[in-house]
C-alpha cells in the first residue's frame, strides 16, 4: 500500500471529524507501506542496473507500521489530537462512493483491507518486514512514513491558498 494512498484516505475523514475513519481493523493492524518515490527509484535501478535477472521478483516494503503508529504520526506532524475510528467495509464503501470515488478502486481497497485485517490477526501471520530492495536497487534507504507526512505537510503549507482550495 502506498503512503500516498494512506494520506489521501486519511485526508478524506480527518478534516471534518478529527478522526481517521477507515475499515482497517483495530489499532494494532499492521500495514506494509511504501512511498511512490521509493518505487520510482527501484524502477530506475531495474531499468539501468546491470546484472539484474529478467523475470525476477523483488519484494518492496518500505515501512511496517500499525494503525496506532499512523495516528501518532499525523498527530505529531499536524500538532493536534487525532484518534482512529474503525468503521465497517459497508460504511466506508458507502461514504467513498458518495464522494464520487471510482467504484472499481473502492472494491479493490475493500478487498485489500480484508486481506490486511486477516494477516494482522497475529504478528506471525502478517510476516511483513521492511525489505532491502529499495536500498540495494533504488540506491537509498526507504523513506519513513513520518518523513513522507512531514514533506506533504510542508508542500501544502507552501502552496498559495487558492491552489489549496482547488486541491
Amino acid at each position: 500500500m502506498f503512503y500516498e494512498n494512506v494520506a489521501r484516505l486519511v485526508g478524506a475523514s480527518l478534516p471534518a471529524r478529527g478522526a481517521i475513519r477507515l475499515p482497517l481493523g483495530n489499532e494494532s493492524t499492521i500495514l506494509p507501506l511504501i512511498s511512490a518515490e521509493d518505487v520510482a527509484r527501484i524502477a530506475v535501478g531495474l531499468l539501468t542496473g546491470p546484472g539484474l535477472i529478467a523475470g525476477a521478483a523483488y519484494p518492496v516494503i518500505g515501512s511496517v507500521i500499525s494503525i496506532k503508529e499512523i495516528v501518532g504520526v499525523f498527530a505529531r506532524v499536524l500538532n493536534r489530537d487525532i484518534h482512529y475510528e474503525e468503521m465497517t467495509d459497508e460504511q466506508w464503501r458507502s461514504e467513498a462512493l458518495a464522494r464520487g470515488w471510482n467504484a472499481h478502486a473502492v472494491e479493490h481497497l475493500s478487498s485489500l483491507w480484508k486481506s490486511l485485517r486477516a494477516a494482522s490477526l497475529s504478528a506471525e501471520a502478517a510476516r511483513f518486514a521492511v525489505t532491502d530492495t529499495i536500498e540495494k536497487i533504488g540506491g537509498a534507504k526507504p523513506k519513513t512514513f513520518e518523513q513522507f507526512v512531514r514533506e506533504q505537510q510542508s508542500e501544502q503549507a507552501a502552496q498559495p491558498a487558492a491552489a489549496r482550495a482547488r486541491a
